[in-house]
């Protein structure tokens, strides 16, 4: 049976909406073939007025789409699994970005012949640039997991994992990262501010050497440690802030960082 709408976002927050109007910018959907749940009428007016189609009522989202973007908050998930296991007709394609929110435990309430891919995805998607990592539950199959991974890959860079733990294993490297960088921003602009240069010049030139540096990486002709050494003339300025880094043991606090973050993911999975 043919459902009403292509695409359906359960919770249009920040990164519910940022996906649906990225993968309308691909072309991917028209408006109309994307149906927008939002508790906030205001919202739904908003929504409404860029050309999508909107509910107030989320179980229609769930039962008048071909797939359907979970992106509620985890904690959430308790109030909303029982109300979809309730919900009569053809299983949508379910996408869910919701962090610790196991496979097993949306199986329980859903059923595990519905299809799910868990979809890991971090803030940079809003601009285009996000880095995204994708699994699926035995009942999707590869072609729904490609078409899935189309629609993240117009919003920046996938992964595709096997096995559903590694989306924990991978949140320090991704989801959680931009975090580190900004802190790693903000400690650079503040010391530049010590010594007489304005937060602005310091943060656009930072920026830029951020973006330079993550391209120079990406072309992979040389490892991170020898693009570290190819700075680092001997005798010069970057090697003594390398041994201040080296000296406080930044890969340790680093792998220490990482450790934890992970640890996390499996406790809010339990």
């Amino acid at each position: 049976m043919m459902k009403n709408y292509r695409f359906g976002v359960l919770g249009a927050g920040s990164m519910g909406t940022a996906i649906a109007d990225g993968a309308v910018r691909a072309g991917l959907f028209a408006p109309s073939e994307v149906l927008l749940f939002n508790r906030s009428e205001e919202k739904r007016e908003a929504n409404r007025a860029r050309g999508y189609a909107v509910t107030g009522d989320y179980t229609e989202v769930y039962t008048a789409c071909d797939m359907v973007l979970l992106a509620v908050k985890p904690q959430n998930f308790d109030e909303i699994l029982p109300v979809l296991a309730g919900c009569a007709g053809e299983k949508p394609l379910v996408i869910s970005i919701a962090a610790g929110v196991t496979f097993a435990r949306m199986e329980a309430a859903l059923g595990a012949d519905t299809p799910m891919i868990r979809v890991m995805p971090n803030t940079p998607l809003m601009l285009g640039e996000g880095a995204t990592q994708l699994v699926k539950n035995a009942a999707a199959s590869e072609a729904q997991l490609a078409q899935v991974r189309a629609l993240f890959d117009t919003m920046g860079v996938t992964v595709v994992f096997d096995k559903e733990h590694m989306l924990n294993e991978v949140i320090p490297y991704a989801g959680s990262a931009p975090a580190y960088l900004y802190t790693f921003a903000d400690a650079m602009v503040q010391s530049a501010v010590e010594h007489g240069i304005s937060a602005d010049d310091a943060l656009t030139l930072f920026c830029q050497t951020m973006i330079g540096s993550a391209k120079m990486l990406l072309r992979r002709d040389k490892t991170p440690a020898e693009l570290i050494k190819a700075v680092c003339s001997p005798g010069g300025t970057t090697i003594e802030a390398m041994k201040v880094l080296e000296a406080h043991d930044l890969y340790g606090i680093l792998a220490e960082a990482c450790d934890k973050c992970i640890a996390r993911a499996y406790e809010l999975g339990k």
